[in-house]
């Protein structure tokens, strides 16, 4: 009863984030790889180097697009919708996966960590991001291996997880060695690979060359998270270590993953394929080269079954640093937009709960192959609620109520929204320029100049698009308007002189006779 309400009250939660809130940065980019995608298609990847989504995606945001204008609720609700259903139904699942442990209190109440994580709260209900989809589509795949029931079924859970994004790649190694002989392995494969063509079709027949770049080129930010960072403030790591670290980090852990899971799976007695998979996951995070806030959602729902403590530990820390990042990003509480494009990276201060937090994944790691974990004494339990009073709880408040408190009003970040939308079409414009589909340009920079004509860039393009289609008058107000806003743009003053120019070639030329 208890973890049903604890599901009940963070699932209320997430909806009322997901309702009442826009997100991060990452929601924006998704409305224009929705909005892109539907102008330009398999395109979109040589358009947008932020696209580097599967091409499935492209078929699911054009069903949240028709949604929102369906409905009339925002697209920002129907792209967060999909994790925070996530959640439920991966709570189920481990739920069923430890049926026959229920009696065990670490599983109880693993299970009632994992139904209230604060992670997940934050992450599927504010962040806007699609990895919590994917481990639900990953638990089912380790549902069934572990069944040994179907291999065609795990194949293509695990193919609908690729769909959503590449990163079960990770542990792809975990679920081929779990299962034996060829035979089994190639039917998993195979029901992958189909999953995953269909639902990469017809894009990935268009520009496959495009795509790979884009999807399985994609590396995530280096620097901000574990060993990277903490190089970063070594003084002897050479500029050429980092770039060597960057290339090449990730596939070094790929790889002890994958040989970790062929030795462990030739043994007797191996773990199950859901301790595997966590333990895997854990080690990637911990060690791994490139790092995004959303990906702590990667690790949650493997936590149920290990020692209570570390994930504790990790559910307090890792919400805490959520909650202090996005409270950053957000100018305070109380949130509606994070945009860490605008304020950019996180400060000093919460550099400390970064280092609890990828601490609590460390150790996670390390308790991740202890077979038979027991509940904490009530002496260690009181100890360890008092020492995260003391590391966490205190410094996040410190935060919230006096270092980043809010100073300005919320409804500046709905007027940051709305210019955010006009950048974005000045930017669509300044596409349709380089394919000379002028009228278009013209269409997008007007939309990006209604919506908000403090928007330099709207001005520029629109001012380009007027000069290619010959409308010299109203060239010349857009460069005006441009030059008003920044008199000192070079971009503007170079369209101006260029307006002029043209109109001043156009009164010299002798009149046409009709």
């Amino acid at each position: 009863m208890a973890i049903l309400s604890a599901a009940a009250v963070a699932f209320i939660l997430k909806v009322l984030l997901a309702l009442r809130t826009y997100g991060t940065n990452d929601v924006y980019a998704w409305e224009r790889f929705a909005h892109w995608s539907a102008l330009f298609g398999s395109r979109l990847y040589s358009i947008d180097p932020a696209f580097n989504h599967p091409p499935s995606m492209i078929h699911v945001l054009a069903a949240m697009t028709w949604l929102a204008k369906t409905t009339g609720i925002f697209f920002p609700f129907w792209l967060r919708l999909p994790a925070i259903l996530a959640d439920s139904a991966s709570l189920w699942i481990v739920y069923r996966m430890f049926a026959d442990r229920l009696h065990e209190p670490v599983v109880r109440w693993g299970l009632l960590l994992l139904a209230i994580s604060p992670v997940l709260i934050l992450v599927s209900g504010f962040h806007g991001n699609t990895d919590p989809v994917v481990m639900f589509f990953l638990l089912v795949a380790v549902r069934f291996t572990q069944t040994g029931k179907s291999d065609v079924w795990s194949g293509a859970a695990f193919g609908a997880a690729m769909c959503v994004k590449i990163l079960p790649v990770i542990v792809l190694p975990v679920l081929f060695f779990a299962r034996p002989g060829l035979r089994r392995r190639a039917i998993f494969l195979g029901s992958a690979a189909a999953v995953m063509l269909v639902c990469w079709s017809p894009y990935i027949f268009r520009d496959p060359a495009a795509i790979a770049h884009q999807v399985l080129g994609y590396q995530s930010l280096y620097g901000h998270w574990g060993l990277p960072w903490v190089a970063y403030r070594l003084a002897f790591f050479r500029d050429a270590w980092h770039e060597a670290f960057q290339r090449y980090g990730s596939w070094v852990v790929l790889t002890i993953i994958a040989f970790a899971a062929w030795a462990i799976n030739r043994r007797p007695g191996k773990p199950a394929v859901y301790a595997q998979t966590g333990a895997a996951f854990f080690f990637f995070l911990a060690a791994t080269n490139g790092f995004g806030v959303q990906y702590l959602a990667w690790l949650v729902p493997w936590t149920v079954g290990v020692e209570l403590i570390p994930v504790a530990f990790f559910t307090i820390a890792g919400g805490a640093f959520l909650f202090a990042v996005y409270n950053y990003w957000s100018g305070g509480f109380l949130w509606y937009l994070a945009d860490s494009n605008y304020v950019g990276d996180w400060v000093g201060h919460i550099d400390y709960l970064l280092t609890l937090c990828w601490l609590s994944v460390i150790v996670l790691a390390l308790s991740a192959w202890k077979r038979k974990p027991s509940l904490p004494g009530l002496r260690t339990g009181f100890i360890s609620f008092a020492a995260a009073m003391i590391l966490v709880v205190y410094p996040v408040w410190n935060q919230v109520a006096r270092v980043d408190k809010r100073t300005y009003a919320p409804a500046v970040d709905h007027a940051a929204v709305t210019g955010i939308h006009a950048q974005e079409y000045a930017m669509l414009s300044a596409e349709y320029l380089k394919m000379s589909r002028y009228t278009e340009a013209v269409v997008a920079a007007r939309t990006g100049a209604a919506l908000d004509p403090a928007v330099l860039d709207v001005w520029n393009a629109l001012t380009q698009a007027c000069i290619r289609l010959g409308r010299f008058d109203e060239a010349l107000n857009a460069a005006n308007n441009a030059i008003q806003i920044a008199p000192d743009d070079a971009i503007a003053n170079a369209n101006l002189a260029e307006v002029l120019n043209e109109k001043a070639g156009v009164g010299q030329s002798p009149r046409r006779p009709f």
